[in-house]
């Protein structure tokens, strides 16, 4: 369908000082899958230097959002203004510091439509500050007598008409404004559709107005008793069973609704297929003890048996030193572009050039001082690049994920070699083989930056051990690749 015959979407976004996640959530609208979208940024009084931002962002799409500003008075207000603002037939809210996935307002257009509904909410990836994943929600519909004992509805998951949005503003309060419009909305057109499709990845973050546990008590209370009306004790006996029920979707979010995760792994190096996108990483103990960092990728992870780890888990063990990979990988004849990513050296891109018989280019990435640094980062590259990473895990993985992430629609293949790139191009010295067969590397290669590697190894070691003693990896499938 044409964007001009499409219905018009309104995406309502509240905006106070966010510096950290408004461009990944900005970009997750623009690069929706559904084009006839009308962004509504409302700043909520700001700082002048988010204001500039802003003013410059409204510059770059001006056929795309609309800007409004207003003095501080809160999220509702600002998302009741975008609500008044609105033009569209349908309207979605969105929080500054959540992301959409690129299909979320087509697929939600078409289910209303289908369905002839009036309100539509979804299921959701929860993740935190670093970008790994905590849990997965899954959304369910609801009626009034559901919704009054737990809010299961994610806010930046909603698209409802822009009527029943425009009859039922968010109440001025500082948290379960959301709630308190929900069960507005519920008791007018009965049930609230549920759609199972995860579509939004909704952030969870320390500081957050959500995250203060007092002030979720006391505004739960008020849902009740300003809003619902309750009596006295009805209103607290409501309260302590909505955060009993809050208890309890935490643990369906972060530990039964995430689980099964599926993972493929190679043995035979000649069925690693260029097809489609793929994030190329060992299997040992560092990337199993950060896994989650690549939930939200795993169909497009693929890894090879490296360290002595992956025998508590694939049970046909096969290893190959990261060293090895690029001598055992055939590169296809379309392949147009080759990078090495992170650190420079002419050496190593000799090597991969001689190898290859390509043209090999170079990405220079800054120095991440942390994890949260480093999922920041963001990198366009080319249709049809191969990607060698030669810097530490998990860093490299999360680079690896956002060049996916924000490369849509091009085909581009990841290796996560780490210092392996390095050992192959003559650089470092090479773990003598029967080091190597004793599966001790990790001893041999505290020779150097000693203090360093071993704080290293002492973390992913607990948070393997860990794991593996609560049985976590028995949540996760690890099929081969053949």
């Amino acid at each position: 369908m044409k964007p001009e015959e499409q219905d018009l979407v309104s995406v309502v976004i509240p905006f106070y000082n966010e510096e950290d996640y408004f461009d990944d959530c900005i970009y997750s609208v623009l690069n929706q899958t559904y084009q006839n979208i009308e962004i509504i940024i409302v700043n909520d009084g700001s700082d002048k230097n988010f204001y500039e931002k802003l003013i410059a962002l409204k510059q770059k799409y001006p056929n795309k959002i609309n800007l409004f500003h207003k003095k501080n008075g809160g999220v509702s207000s600002a998302r009741n203004l975008g609500i008044q603002k609105a033009t569209g037939k349908y309207i979605s809210f969105l929080d500054a510091d959540d992301f959409w996935l690129p299909h979320k307002v087509e697929h939600q257009v078409r289910i209303i439509k289908e369905k002839k509904l009036d309100f539509i909410h979804n299921s959701y990836y929860l993740i935190d500050q670093k970008e790994r994943i905590l849990g997965k929600f899954l959304s369910k519909s609801l009626n009034y007598r559901q919704l009054i004992k737990s809010c299961d509805i994610g806010l930046s998951t909603v698209m409802l008409s822009a009527k029943i949005s425009k009859e039922n503003p968010f109440p001025d309060i500082s948290t379960k404004e959301d709630y308190v419009c929900w069960l507005k909305i519920v008791k007018r057109i009965t049930t609230l559709y549920g759609d199972y499709k995860t579509v939004t990845l909704y952030r969870k973050r320390n500081l957050s107005l959500s995250s203060n546990i007092i002030m979720k008590f006391i505004n739960a209370y008020k849902v009740y008793y300003d809003y619902e009306k309750f009596n006295l004790i009805k209103s607290l006996m409501s309260t302590f069973r909505l955060s009993t029920y809050y208890l309890f979707k935490e643990y369906k979010i972060r530990i039964k609704n995430i689980y099964p995760i599926r993972f493929k792994y190679i043995l035979d190096f000649n069925n690693l297929k260029f097809d489609k996108s793929f994030i190329f990483v060992a299997l040992n103990m560092a990337s199993l003890s950060y896994l989650n960092i690549l939930y939200l990728n795993s169909k497009n992870v693929i890894f090879w048996i490296d360290g002595v780890c992956s025998k508590f888990i694939i049970k046909n063990y096969n290893k190959t030193a990261g060293r090895k990979v690029i001598e055992k990988v055939n590169l296809p004849e379309n392949i147009t572009n080759i990078y090495l990513c992170g650190k420079e050296s002419k050496n190593q891109i000799d090597y991969i050039r001689k190898k290859f018989n390509k043209k090999v280019g170079y990405i220079k990435l800054p120095f991440f001082k942390n994890f949260f640094e480093t999922s920041k980062f963001r990198l366009s590259v080319n249709d049809n690049s191969v990607i060698f990473l030669n810097i530490s895990t998990p860093k490299q993985e999360i680079i690896a994920k956002n060049i996916l992430r924000f490369n849509k629609n091009k085909k581009i293949f990841i290796f996560c070699l780490g210092g392996g790139v390095a050992m192959a191009a003559g650089e470092e010295e090479i773990v003598p083989e029967k080091i190597e067969n004793l599966n001790l590397e990790w001893l041999w290669r505290l020779r150097t930056d000693t203090f360093f590697r071993l704080k290293r190894l002492i973390r992913t070691s607990s948070v393997f051990l860990f794991k593996k003693v609560f049985r976590y990896f028995n949540k996760v499938n690890f099929r081969e690749l053949i």
